[in-house]
């Protein structure tokens, strides 16, 4: 009876830590998704048509903005924002591009001011300056001046090459088994090949290691307790001692063993007072695989099949009882449900000047034909410009989602057997990253976000500067115009002590911005914030290194880039509008609109308004004029003054209007209707524009400030010339061209699409690199190489 008793006291208890482990890793895998919930987060890939450039030369890209999680393209950021930085953090070249419906594309042209070196291509979108910067797109870039030669930079000047230790799991332990994983890189992230040993304090030799592919490697290491250790390295020459991490006397370690078709990963712990242990598995944001087991003799481990884990990277969390996360790793799986493209070329070898037909099939893995959004580029293969190594395959699953450079990208994706498994395995335990820090998902942190998405267009900030300090930090009105014939105008309420937004929509072109508070007080000012990042990732760029056999490559790009700029000067800057340009005012249709050319003209303002203007009333009261806009839907005129503009930008005092000659005004838009800009109601809206849409005989009220502002770039038309008749094969004007075919915007329909272009007068090897994204959100990229001769 006894025996019983103790039986089901057991297995209640058993029930007990088992409901209350299992409520456990429930709350982990809650918090982790209500985070990821609340944390959107986006990726910008931007495929360029090569990475070689001549100054003089067009940098042409496309972007693609995509769903972190997903890979879908992503609906919410409506701009991104492009830059070359030098090695020094200097942003040397800038452009904002119109996003729609997660791409969007553009061009820089390379100006003869940069010198010969490399440069870091990197992009982004507001949202993503929330962020670290190492999620920011980055790409280097070779630019070369054959009248500068390169400068030197203060990494040129130190060199240095360096060693860091990353136990799996996160931690040395004493008397515990650690698999120590390495990587020796220089100043620029490239991997280095050492060999090296493990001394105790005493001098004495514990193991020796080698480094593996791209200066990567492993090595098992059982600490001793109170002993010392370092490691010993000879790098050219010069022995170098380091330290190791810490090493504690109590605490965890894991070991991941792939075996096929499973991953093993055994937990041990010298922890006494822990009896279970949880694993928690997640990839791209996603709960993927959560387990509970019981410790024995400081011993768990979870067998896993590779099914139930997402492509591409998975981290792996050990937490405690006490849910306190205590060991974490990174496993990359190859991903599966690609997007396969098939490149089908008229031939292998063409003659100068003759048309390349290309047909392109998309296609999920199973074969059925899928839509897709892609980009497609032919450039020259020689000396100077090798393959790209990054695209969109290996950026979105594995570059963007670990911290820093990736040696070779595509090596871990072209290549397969035991040796890329391991040099992957060593990839994911060197440059393991996170988006998120488990004490933010735990203690359910809200996250706070300074900037906003870019939902519809440009989201200017700022902040008031008052005069002095006297002013009172009161609420007050502000506004921001961006005068033109298409004027953009947008209000906000704000105070001193709070930054102000403006949405002023898509706007394209060099523009000047103003700013004015609506208060009688000059004291106050508008400031507009940069909106380029000011945050930067603290890898170095290498050095670039032209050697005496590329002269003759450098010599024919720069005769070619003379060339264009000579006989097609401007085939260069043939710009597009955009489709969907709103021309529509913030207020929509007008209702009445008076073109002031049709009606015999008045000297005086007060005169044209009184004259035609029949929806206006205009009344002047001790010396000072309001408008009275006739209410079309009461019948009747409203009490309050409108709200009245010239050009976009607000006028506070009619009497300013009135000064207006009327000769320079070339309409006059009226709305009879009450119209809400935010909290805000105005009776009407009396709308004046000048010829030119620049204000002129305007003087700006006190405090306003002006600004020069770049706003979206105009897309640029490549020019590709067509050799279709004898006349146009046999003109003198020679064609130099080492980019045969830039298109951006390519769709696939029922997965296909055929292109045409023409070869140049410039013989070699040829590659076509297509990429995109399919409706369903797999990626894919494929590559299809063909000769020019003369």
């Amino acid at each position: 009876m006894n025996f019983k008793k103790i039986f089901c006291s057991i297995l209640f208890l058993f029930f007990i830590v088992n409901a209350f482990s299992q409520d456990a890793i429930s709350t982990v895998q809650q918090s982790f998704e209500k985070y990821n919930a609340a944390v959107y987060q986006e990726k910008v890939f931007l495929h360029t048509d090569k990475t070689v450039y001549i100054t003089g030369e067009i940098l042409w890209f496309k972007c693609y903005i995509t769903d972190a999680v997903s890979n879908h393209l992503s609906a919410l950021s409506k701009i991104c924002y492009i830059e070359v930085i030098n090695n020094d953090n200097r942003q040397l070249l800038q452009a904002k591009i119109a996003i729609d419906s997660g791409t969007g594309n553009g061009s820089i042209t390379i100006p003869s001011s940069i010198r010969t070196g490399n440069y870091l291509l990197r992009a982004y979108t507001s949202w993503m300056k929330n962020f670290d910067p190492g999620f920011y797109f980055e790409q280097s870039i070779s630019i070369i001046n054959p009248d500068k030669k390169a400068g030197s930079t203060k990494m040129d000047t130190i060199p240095r090459n360096s060693i860091e230790f990353f136990p799996e799991g996160g931690n040395l332990v004493y008397g515990l088994n650690n698999t120590v994983a390495f990587k020796v890189t220089n100043a620029y992230g490239k991997g280095v090949s050492v060999k090296g040993i493990i001394v105790n304090g005493k001098n004495d030799t514990i193991l020796n290691f080698e480094t593996e592919r791209f200066g990567m490697g492993t090595f098992i290491f059982n600490p001793i307790k109170d002993n010392e250790y370092h490691c010993v390295i000879n790098i050219n020459n010069k022995t170098l001692t380091y330290t190791l991490p810490e090493i504690y006397t109590s605490g965890w370690a894991m070991h991941l063993k792939d075996e096929g078709s499973t991953l093993r990963i055994n937990v041990t712990t010298n922890v006494e007072t822990e009896h279970t242990v949880y694993l928690f598995v997640q990839a791209k944001g996603l709960a993927k695989y959560a387990k509970i087991e019981y410790l024995k003799k400081g011993v768990a481990e979870f067998i896993m099949n590779k099914s139930d884990i997402g492509d591409g990277i998975s981290q792996l969390t050990v937490f405690n009882e006490n849910k306190q996360p205590v060991c974490e790793r990174l496993y990359f799986k190859r991903p599966t449900r690609l997007l396969q493209i098939k490149l089908l070329n008229s031939g292998t070898d063409f003659q100068t000047r003759k048309k390349v037909t290309l047909n392109i099939l998309t296609n999920e893995a199973s074969g059925n034909p899928v839509n897709a959004d892609m980009s497609v580029a032919v450039y020259l293969l020689d000396s100077l410009q090798p393959e790209q190594e990054m695209n969109i395959l290996n950026y979105l699953w594995l570059s963007s989602d670990i911290k820093g450079t990736v040696e070779s990208p595509q090596y871990y994706f072209n290549n397969s057997g035991a040796e890329v498994d391991k040099a992957t395995d060593n990839l994911m335990l060197t440059q393991g990253w996170r988006r998120f820090k488990w004490e933010d998902v735990l203690k359910n942190t809200k996250p706070a976000f300074k900037f906003l998405p870019e939902k519809e267009g440009l989201l200017v900030t700022g902040r008031i500067l008052p005069g002095n300090s006297l002013l009172q930090d009161t609420s007050f009105p502000v506004y921001l115009s961006v005068p033109g014939n298409n004027f953009k105008f947008s209000r906000s309420v704000t105070s001193i002590s709070k930054p102000v937004k403006f949405n002023v929509g898509k706007f394209y072109g060099s523009h000047e911005l103003i700013s004015q508070a609506e208060i009688a007080d000059s004291n106050y000012r508008v400031s507009i914030d940069n909106p380029f990042s000011d945050k930067f990732s603290p890898f170095g760029i290498e050095p670039i290194n032209l050697i005496r056999s590329y002269k003759a490559e450098i010599i024919k790009r720069s005769i070619g880039v003379q060339s264009d700029n000579f006989y097609q000067p401007g085939k260069k800057v043939n710009y597009i509008l955009p489709a969907n340009l709103d021309t529509t005012a913030f207020f929509g249709f007008p209702s009445r609109t008076y073109y002031l050319d049709d009606y015999t003209r008045f000297h005086s303002m007060e005169e044209v308004m009184r004259e035609y203007v029949k929806e206006v009333h205009v009344r002047n009261r001790q010396n000072t004029f309001h408008y009275e806009v006739y209410n079309e839907l009461e019948k009747l005129y409203f009490n309050e003054d409108p709200l009245v503009l010239i050009d976009g930008v607000p006028v506070f005092n009619i009497n300013k209007i009135m000064e207006v000659d009327p000769l320079r005004i070339k309409k006059i838009d009226i709305t009879t209707t009450r119209f809400f800009l935010g909290s805000r109601a105005y009776d009407g809206i009396v709308s004046y524009s000048t010829y030119n849409g620049d204000l002129e005989g305007y003087e700006l009220a006190p405090g306003s400030n002006v600004i020069e502002y770049d706003g979206l770039q105009f897309e640029r038309e490549f020019y590709s010339p067509q050799y279709e008749t004898a006349q146009q094969s046999s003109t003198r004007i020679p064609d130099f061209r080492n980019v045969l075919y830039w298109l951006p915007h390519l769709k696939t329909i029922n997965g296909r699409q055929d292109i045409s272009f023409y070869t140049s007068d410039v013989p070699g090897k040829y590659l076509i690199v297509a990429q995109g994204i399919s409706d369903g959100g797999f990626v894919g990229t494929s590559t299809l190489s063909f000769i020019v001769n003369k």
